[in-house]
């Protein structure tokens, strides 16, 4: 992903490899046993990719910004870590995040789809990309045979061990001899060498608007963060940050975490060390900068594909007012651009989470209690659970039974449980990480609509008998005489 945002930008794949480098040393120094891994993600790679399409320059400038957002977007980070509440962005509701990543989605494919057309392209927007389309005759149809051949095999080799995206790379590089792609019109990245201390050449840039492009990327970033890792944002919030002040003084670019179905990727030190060997092995061969820049816009879509969780979208069927949020947010970022309909979006939706949690008595946010039952744990939540405050009572749930030699865990929600995706979301990420520790969720004191709801969303390591309407006392003895009854 590096290597395509970097090459589609204009800037020389040198900086790719700088920031891969640069991530793979933090998260093998840093992270402790658990070895999160640090690379430049999708995301953030291509909100760097959309900031240097405002600069036109020479590629020595464009080298000199980049690098100045990304140590702007790490300095920005580490305030983020220190100055911002502790439950500020976890208020916001998934679908909120799902749309921002619909809307990024689909603004890389408006500035991906001349690339791959082999077309100039004067700015993005759908009303060009409708002209492109439709001035089918324009096309340089060996950029297109090139991407559908790209396409094809990252679609059709089935394979999970290896990386699929570097064979393609190499693929590309032995053609490039049999076949020039210089002499039929398809762009190469830009070639230049590596270049350390880049921040510190001069350069005349818009330092305002490089201020606000920089905070918007650390602001996705770390949105980024707190949906995916909420009980370790602030740490991993820090890490991020220095990482691209390190990546910003190497000549790097823009550096996050990784995710993977909705988890953080975990890496061993072996495979850490690995990559890095891999990696000076590829600078010192130089086959990177002669893959084609089609080719690098079909990989850029194909790992923007792969980072989406496409299970959780099957969790909004029938839920009509998520979909609203969904599409809604979706629409901002496509109409305003990423910039400006980033912070409309997350605006409006901290300020709707604010007045749901108010209007239903759910802020502050009190913390439950556990009870032990011989082997059982039962625990009373002590206000109604919505989408605003589900990621953190679950966590402190969790945080109570982790520790306790108990087989089954009672959530009681008898003070409201509005059903919605965010709240599927997070009690089936609490069921998933009980089940890795041998013990078993049940969820009582339900309403009928909320029980048949759940119980229709057929949500993972949750089955229908582990939702009751019934209070967790009530629950509890009936499970108790069945027991007793089988014993009899």
């Amino acid at each position: 992903m590096a290597l395509a945002c970097a090459g589609i930008a204009g800037l020389p794949t040198s900086m790719a490899l700088a920031s891969v480098v640069c991530a793979l040393l933090c998260s093998a120094l840093f992270c402790g046993r658990e070895k999160i891994l640090l690379t430049p993600s999708p995301f953030s790679a291509l909100m760097l990719m959309a900031s240097m399409a405002y600069y036109a320059g020479a590629v020595s400038e464009r080298v000199a910004v980049a690098s100045m957002l990304t140590l702007f977007t790490g300095i920005w980070l580490l305030l983020l870590a220190v100055l911002l509440p502790r439950h500020c962005l976890r208020w916001i509701a998934r679908p909120v995040w799902h749309g921002i990543s619909a809307g990024i989605v689909l603004t890389l494919i408006v500035m991906l789809a001349p690339v791959i057309l082999g077309v100039p392209a004067n700015n993005s927007s759908w009303l060009e990309l409708w002209v492109v389309l439709v001035n089918w005759h324009n096309w340089n149809w060996p950029s297109v045979v090139l991407a559908g051949i790209s396409f094809a095999l990252l679609i059709i080799w089935r394979c999970k061990s290896q990386p699929k995206t570097l064979w393609v790379l190499l693929l590309m590089w032995i053609l490039s001899y049999i076949w020039p792609f210089s002499l039929i019109g398809i762009a190469t990245p830009v070639q230049q060498g590596w270049q350390l201390w880049s921040v510190l050449h001069p350069i005349q840039a818009d330092w305002p608007l490089l201020a606000f492009l920089s905070a918007t990327i650390a602001l996705l970033i770390y949105m980024e963060i707190c949906q995916y890792l909420p009980d370790r944002y602030q740490r991993s919030t820090g890490l991020v940050g220095f990482a691209n002040i390190l990546a910003a003084v190497t000549g790097g670019m823009v550096v996050s975490l990784g995710f993977v179905a909705d988890q953080a990727v975990k890496i061993n030190l072996n495979t850490l060390l690995a990559t890095l060997w891999l990696l000076a092995l590829i600078y010192c061969w130089s086959w990177w900068t002669y893959v084609p820049l089609p080719v690098l816009a079909v990989i850029a879509l194909y790992i923007i594909c792969t980072q989406i969780n496409w299970r959780e979208l099957r969790l909004y069927y029938q839920q009509w007012c998520d979909l609203l949020w969904l599409c809604g947010s979706a629409f901002l970022i496509i109409l305003f651009g990423i910039y400006v309909g980033l912070w409309l979006v997350i605006s409006l939706g901290l300020i709707v989470m604010c007045w749901h949690s108010f209007r239903l008595h759910a802020c502050p946010i009190l913390v439950p209690d556990v009870q032990i039952f011989n082997h059982d744990a039962v625990i009373i939540l002590p206000q109604v659970l919505l989408f605003a405050n589900v990621s953190t009572l679950l966590r402190h749930c969790h945080n109570l039974v982790s520790t306790l030699d108990v087989q089954n865990v009672y959530l009681d929600v008898s003070a409201g449980c509005h059903v919605d995706v965010t709240v599927f979301v997070h009690l089936q990420a609490l069921a998933r990480e009980l089940h890795q520790q041998g013990k078993m969720l049940f969820v009582c004191g339900l309403s009928e609509q909320a029980c048949l709801t759940l119980i229709a969303k057929k949500l993972e390591y949750l089955l229908p008998e582990q939702f009751s309407t019934s209070d967790a006392e009530c629950l509890l003895i009936e499970h108790k005489y069945l027991n007793e009854s089988v014993m009899v």
